[in-house]
């Protein structure tokens, strides 16, 4: 079953959910900067990631 990265809006068949906004995100919208489960939209903006 498919769902719709909460970024780009297209179908992915296996999304992550961001660490810091809670979004499903498709392999191409996360943050290459980091290894954890950030969407790119949060890591471009400064001071949004959680520290937890």
């Amino acid at each position: 079953m498919s769902e719709l990265c909460g970024v780009c809006n297209k179908k992915t068949k296996d999304p992550a959910k961001c660490k810091s906004c809670g979004k499903s995100y498709c392999s191409k919208c996360q943050s290459p900067s980091t290894k954890q489960n950030f969407c790119k939209e949060c890591v471009s903006m400064e001071g949004m990631i959680s520290k937890k």
